[in-house]
């Protein structure tokens, strides 16, 4: 079969018949092979044979692909194995993360990680999100940028992962805080000169030319008021963020790649006689009444960063949710919640890289087992694209 994927059999029960009807198996095997190497005794040995046994391209591939992609806890994933093979073959977790280390490594030599920066830089729109997760070591960097671990006493940290999003690539990367120091060691958003969508987080306003602030986040925030504080005025504006994000979908169900001007200056207006009929209501409210601090935070919200929250509907190319980063996230979230954190800070700063390039695979459809064997092989990925 095509590229020797399919190995076809026929169990012939006709006895050799002209004529024959066919039903089909599918089914896979797992079969463990140990190929030897012969050498004179005074040849020179390549350098992945030093060992007298070592591991092939195909468990390395494997394990990169289940640990970061299948989410399996490195023992889980040992037993796993060993399972498949009978218990022939027994890796230890100390041996997957030097799989993860040679993979990480792999990626930055080949440039995949370069040209996945690349692509994102020059988007037009990029979408980012932090969140923490735990490891058991972290850094601290001295005046001249130098790293030192510093080791938890029954205890963990927190790392910040935070995600660079856009429909085609995903970079992902690490630092000890979730601070502006970590957005510019990361060197991505300071050199971005396109839309920046983020969540209402003040430290990503200083980056990228022009920023989107996130629907999803602004709406469920005034659900919260109308409900929780009992202000009415909250699910108006939340009904009219709505409708304008539902008439940007059907535009775009219509082909249609801008908002009609007449309609986007109703809009506009709208948003604005909102906020008027905000601060009345607020007024009729004093300093220390029920929800007065929440609805006042609100208020002032929307009118600092009204160019912000509309510009979804000014320009079709930016998204009303920053979700797109938030989904990046979530495989991040889900591997906290199966290995519970990271031993080292080198072991969470190459499942970054990992991820990077498996996420940036999947959205451009490509087949993530053979992407990670050409990367362990030497070849180029992503450049290549």
């Amino acid at each position: 079969m095509e590229k020797g994927i399919i190995a076809k059999r026929v169990v012939d029960h006709t006895g050799g018949a002209d004529e024959y009807v066919s039903r089909y198996v599918i089914d896979i095997e797992v079969v463990t092979t140990i190929t030897e190497h012969r050498f004179s005794p005074d040849a020179q040995l390549p350098k992945e044979l030093y060992n007298e046994v070592s591991y092939g391209d195909q468990i390395k591939t494997t394990s990169v692909l289940l640990l970061n992609e299948g989410i399996i806890a490195e023992k889980r994933f040992s037993d796993i194995l060993a399972g498949l093979t009978r218990g022939v073959v027994k890796i230890s977790p100390a041996t997957l993360e030097h799989f993860q280390s040679q993979f990480a490594k792999k990626l930055e030599t080949n440039g995949e990680l370069e040209a996945i920066k690349e692509d994102l830089l020059n988007g037009e729109v990029m979408c980012t999100d932090d969140t923490p997760m735990r490891c058991a070591e972290t850094v601290e960097y001295d005046e001249d940028g130098g790293m030192i671990i510093r080791v938890a006493e029954g205890k963990s940290f927190n790392a910040t992962v935070r995600t660079h999003s856009n429909a085609t690539s995903t970079f992902y990367t690490v630092n000890p805080k979730k601070d502006m120091e970590g957005v510019e060691r990361d060197g991505l958003l300071p050199r971005y000169i396109g839309t920046l969508c983020s969540d209402h987080e003040a430290k990503f306003y200083n980056y990228g030319s022009v920023n989107s602030t996130c629907g999803g986040h602004l709406t469920r925030d005034l659900k919260g008021l109308r409900d929780l504080q009992c202000i009415p005025w909250a699910g108006d504006m939340r009904a009219f963020m709505q409708e304008m994000n539902k008439h940007k979908n059907r535009d775009l169900l219509e082909g249609k790649t801008a908002c009609d001007i007449v309609l986007l200056e109703d809009f506009e207006r709208g948003y604005d006689s909102l906020l008027e009929q905000g601060r009345a209501k607020l007024g009729l409210l004093k300093k220390g009444d029920f929800g007065f601090d929440e609805f006042n935070a609100m208020v002032n919200r929307l009118t600092k960063f009204k160019n912000n929250y509309l510009l979804f509907i000014r320009d079709y190319d930016v998204p009303f949710t920053n979700n797109l980063a938030e989904r990046d996230l979530r495989a991040e979230k889900t591997k906290e919640k199966v290995s519970l954190l990271f031993r080292t800070w080198a072991g969470i700063t190459n499942h970054a890289k990992t991820r990077s390039f498996l996420s940036t695979v999947k959205k451009r459809k490509g087949d993530l087992f053979d992407s990670i064997a050409r990367v362990i092989n030497g070849e180029k990925v992503l450049q290549a694209q």
